[in-house]
């Protein structure tokens, strides 16, 4: 299958900020802490915090916090600057447009954005209106982009952390507990064992949505501290409340894909993506900004949400828009680090020009091939970027393109760069973690090509226990088949159904509902002679894929199977 696919026309990657509007002049003294009514703005949820600026900020201060909560940060930086123009002495206004620089869930901000809000948080200090509680929080976006972002971000995230913990202890009110929640996820390891952060976070969002249960900031923050195999069941509801209280913005109408796809609701991912993609690409346009700018991150999980229902030509389609990456006049991503590894193996936002960009194109013309099986496809991938992420997942492809050519010279040359790969000294622990587990799939496809059936089972036998070992699995999956899931596909390939079986079930223990998992269950019970589960799990197979590409090979099989059980049953 070609690969090569038609750019979009040339765009500019440069970020436009929209235009802001007049500043509206005071006609009354500015009062300290001024009681607005929370108001909810065309989609974007309620949110209201109590400021020492003139009253008549107060609107547009509660509109652009919950532009903040909403992780819509080009928005609520417009937002934060209307306010200080309207009011330079509203010490809040330049901790908001501070804020705006942080992404604590994310890639890390460019040393020009730690700048520009290192700025902000210097005219906050310098306002003469602020009250106690405003200079805790002043001085905990002080800590977070010290000096314009000096030392370490790890410290100053830990910094920042701390002392929102300060400002709780003195006043735990609902946007501090949300405030301090969320600085506590900023600073969970990725790969960290156990949940105790998450739960420790949750507890004070918890305690919010008691209350105010549309929230924005509640709603979304939930669903990160439930993103997880485990907890996802508890952010179902809040998931579903997110999509319809800030209907407007496109990050809250992809969040609740998370949980979506954690338990394997496919149509609800997809059609939640489909709605946060044509409502990222309108405000671009409205705004007269770049295409790059539109919310990739929904696109990746739209893609996924339609290979597990078997739409792969809706699937492709999202790689043809995806293309806008031969446009992009500067393909240069910002500097490799551990950390930056660490998030894209998570499966986390990537916010960054021309990053976003980058990134997306490589997973999701990576994730279709293999899901699709193009291995001619697979060789054509380019190594978009230079970073160990980038090169592992590269070798991982070119092991199993190999192995499926029966090529295993081929096969073993790549994942023997694969093993020292994951031997390199240096690594973030979770991407050494799994970098290695994509080197025992390598070794293990690499020996089933070479007819060592022992070795290969030995492998992929190591690849699953570091999985497991894995609490907060990335999603989409990554690596991009689930390792058990894989394992029983080498298993079927082996004439080892019974154990094959054992693997696909345990495939849908933590990530419930992927399709050619329970594929793989009809298939090894059908070889094993249970036509009883074989019916029951190929039947579940078709409801999945009740709207999937009608030429695609599993369906025939499924549809197939079910015909002759139900004329043996005639008969």
């Amino acid at each position: 299958m070609e690969l090569a696919m038609s750019p979009f026309a040339q765009f500019a990657i440069s970020c436009l900020l929209v235009a802001s509007l007049s500043a509206t002049s005071i006609s009354q003294e500015p009062e300290e802490h001024v009681h607005a009514a929370p108001v909810s703005e065309e989609g974007l949820g309620r949110a209201h915090m109590d400021i020492s600026c003139a009253r008549t900020v107060a609107p547009k201060f509660d509109r652009a916090l919950a532009l903040l909560h909403n992780f819509w940060y080009a928005r609520a930086l417009d937002g934060f600057r209307q306010v200080s123009s309207a009011d330079p002495e509203c010490a809040m206004a330049y901790w908001g447009a501070a804020m705006t620089y942080n992404h604590p869930l994310w890639d890390a901000p460019s040393g020009a954005d730690e700048t520009a809000a290192w700025g902000f948080v210097q005219k906050g200090l310098a306002a003469k209106r602020m009250s106690s509680r405003e200079r805790l929080y002043l001085n905990a976006v002080a800590a977070l982009f010290k000096d314009s972002g000096a030392g370490l971000k790890a410290a100053r995230d830990a910094a920042y952390r701390d002392a929102m913990a300060t400002a709780y202890a003195s006043y735990p009110d609902d946007e501090t507990k949300l405030f301090f929640g969320l600085a506590i996820l900023g600073t969970a390891r990725e790969g960290t064992k156990g949940f105790d952060d998450q739960i420790r976070a949750a507890k004070l969002f918890e305690e919010v949505y008691a209350h105010i249960p549309d929230h924005p900031g509640v709603l979304h923050y939930l669903i990160h501290a439930y993103d997880d195999p485990v907890h996802a069941e508890r952010g179902l509801t809040v998931a579903r409340a997110y999509a319809k209280t800030a209907a407007a913005v496109p990050h809250a109408l992809h969040m609740p894909s998370h949980i979506f796809t954690r338990l394997g609701y496919w149509e609800e991912s997809a059609a939640t993506n489909e709605k946060a993609w044509k409502v990222s690409e309108d405000d671009v346009q409205r705004a007269g900004e770049s295409g790059a700018l539109r919310d990739f991150h929904s696109l990746n999980y739209l893609e996924y949400a339609y290979l597990q229902l078997g739409r792969y030509r809706d699937a492709r389609r999202t790689l043809d828009i995806t293309a806008q990456f031969e446009s992009l006049p500067d393909k240069n991503t910002a500097t490799d680090t551990p950390d930056l590894q660490a998030r894209h193996v998570r499966g986390r936002t990537i916010y960054a020009l021309p990053g976003r960009v980058v990134y997306a194109y490589f997973d999701m013309l990576t994730r279709y091939v293999v899901e699709a099986g193009d291995w001619d496809g697979a060789a054509k991938i380019p190594l978009l970027v230079p970073s160990r992420d980038f090169i592992g997942l590269k070798l991982q492809l070119e092991t199993m393109a190999a192995a499926a050519h029966t090529d295993a010279v081929g096969a073993k040359v790549a994942a023997e760069k694969l093993v020292v790969l994951a031997q390199e000294p240096g690594q973030h622990p979770f991407v050494q973690q799994i970098i290695l587990m994509q080197a025992n799939q390598a070794q293990a496809l690499a020996a089933k090509a070479s007819g060592n059936p022992v070795e290969a089972v030995a492998k992929m036998k190591q690849a699953a226990a570091i999985e497991d070992g894995i609490d907060t699995l990335s999603q989409p999956p990554y690596p991009i088949i689930p390792a058990h899931e894989l394992f029983g596909m080498l298993l079927m390939a082996l004439h080892r159904p019974a154990d094959a079986l054992e693997q696909f079930l345990q495939t849908l223990k933590r990530t419930p509902g992927r399709p050619k998992a329970i594929f793989g269950i009809a298939q090894a019970a059908q070889a094993i002679g249970d036509q009883e589960m074989a019916q029951q799990r190929y039947q579940e197979f078709l409801t999945l894929w009740k709207d999937a590409d009608g030429d695609r090979p599993e369906v025939a099989t499924a549809k197939e199977f079910l015909a002759n059980m139900a004329t043996a049953a005639q008969k």
